[in-house]
C-alpha cells in the first residue's frame, strides 16, 4: 500500500503564500482531483506531491507498505506529465520509450507497440522524430509515458492540453488499461479532465472532500 499524508503543508514564493495549513493523506486506489482557480497552487501540489519541490513549512511523508520512502527514492514511484514537461525532440517515439524505460520499469515490454496500437500511429509515424509531431500528438506520448510507467503514484497536471476529443477518448483509455489500483492525483479546473476521480482537494478553500 501507498500513500502520501501531508501535515500542516504550505509553500510561498517570494513571501506570497499560495496554500497553507494544508492537512490531506492519499493511499493507492484512490482518484483526487487537485482544483482551484488558475494561480492557486495546482500545479505547484503537484511538483511537491512528486518531491521536485520542498514545502516552506509542514511536512510531507511517503509511505509503501508501511516503510517510510526516502526522499532521494521517491523518483521510482512517481510517473508526472505537465504542460511544462518537454520531450526530447531530436529522437523519435520508439527511441523515447526505450530511453524511459532504462530510467523507470513499464507496465508492458512492448509499450510502445501498445501505445502505437492504441494511438493509431503506423511504424512511419513511431519513426519520426518527435520534433515533427503536432502538440496533440506529443501529449499523447507525455501521456503514456507517464500512465504505462510500472509506478505507485500517478500526477497529472491539465492532462487534456492541446488534446482533441479522439486524444481525450485516448487518455480515458490509457486510465483505464493502466491506471487502476493506483493513486491518481489530476490538477486541473475543467472537470471533463478530472471525471474519472471521485475525491478532490479545493486550494481555493484549503479544504479537502469527497464528491
Amino acid at each position: 500500500m501507498f500513500s502520501i499524508i501531508l501535515k500542516d503543508c504550505g509553500k510561498s514564493f517570494n513571501r506570497h503564500w499560495l496554500f497553507r495549513n494544508l492537512n490531506a493523506s492519499f493511499h493507492a486506489g484512490e482518484k483526487w482531483a487537485i482544483l482551484g482557480p488558475n494561480g492557486s497552487g495546482k500545479s505547484t501540489l503537484g511538483l511537491l506531491l512528486c518531491g521536485q519541490l520542498t514545502p516552506t513549512e509542514g511536512t510531507i511523508d511517503y509511505i509503501c507498505n508501511n516503510t517510510p520512502i526516502p526522499l532521494k527514492d521517491l523518483h521510482l514511484f512517481v510517473s508526472l506529465t505537465s504542460p511544462a514537461l518537454e520531450l526530447n525532440e531530436d529522437l523519435n517515439t520508439e527511441e523515447i520509450f526505450a530511453l524511459h524505460h532504462k530510467l523507470k520499469p513499464m507496465q508492458v515490454a512492448n509499450a510502445a507497440d501498445v501505445f502505437a496500437s492504441m494511438a493509431g500511429y503506423d511504424r512511419k509515424t513511431m519513426k519520426k522524430p518527435i520534433a515533427t509531431f503536432s502538440s496533440g500528438m506529443k501529449q499523447r506520448v507525455k501521456l503514456a509515458l507517464a500512465v504505462m510507467s510500472d509506478t505507485p503514484l500517478l500526477i497529472l497536471d491539465e492532462p487534456f492540453t492541446n488534446l482533441d476529443k479522439s486524444g481525450e477518448l485516448f487518455f480515458y483509455a490509457l486510465l483505464e488499461k493502466f491506471g487502476q489500483e493506483r493513486l491518481l492525483l489530476i490538477a486541473s479546473n475543467r472537470a471533463e479532465e478530472y471525471a474519472v476521480c471521485d475525491r478532490s482537494i479545493n486550494l481555493a478553500s484549503g479544504l479537502d472532500s469527497n464528491t
